[in-house]
């Protein structure tokens, strides 16, 4: 399941707690499946360890539990489990530890110079990204 929308629910992640007595008209966004998205943090092409890798969903706003966040390992590779299909920007921040990823203003900054890519409905697991993601002073 993608999204949960309720007017007179509360929405706690993918559960829904309806009041007693309560009317509700309920909306359910549905994805099949998702895949791993592996890929490299690179700087002057040589692969960066330790940098914060953050999957930003297109309109990141309205998909904050869409995000993904992972640190590359000593060769500069990272994985993004669990992505759903669409369009989504990969950036990598140097000691970017400390940044409150999870607030899509907070990354807005990042993105002129993330790697944009998409995940179909039928993209293979795990899916390679073709090209390097540079990565960007905090």
């Amino acid at each position: 399941m993608v999204r949960i929308a309720s007017e007179a629910g509360t929405i706690s992640g993918h559960s829904l707690n309806v009041p007693p007595g309560a009317s509700l008209t309920i909306a359910l966004s549905l994805v099949g499946g998702s895949v791993i998205v592996e890929g490299f943090a690179k700087r002057a092409g040589k692969g960066v360890s330790g940098a914060m890798i953050v999957l930003v969903p297109k309109n990141p706003e309205a998909n904050r539990d869409r995000l993904r966040r992972d640190e590359s390992d000593l060769d500069g590779s990272f994985s993004l489990p669990n992505v759903i299909p669409g369009s989504s920007t990969i950036i990598a921040i140097d000691d970017g530890s400390d940044l409150d990823w999870a607030e899509p203003a907070v990354l807005a900054g990042y993105l002129k110079k993330g790697q944009t890519f998409e995940v179909g409905d039928r993209s293979q697991t795990p899916m390679h990204l073709a090209g390097a993601v540079e990565v960007q002073a905090k």
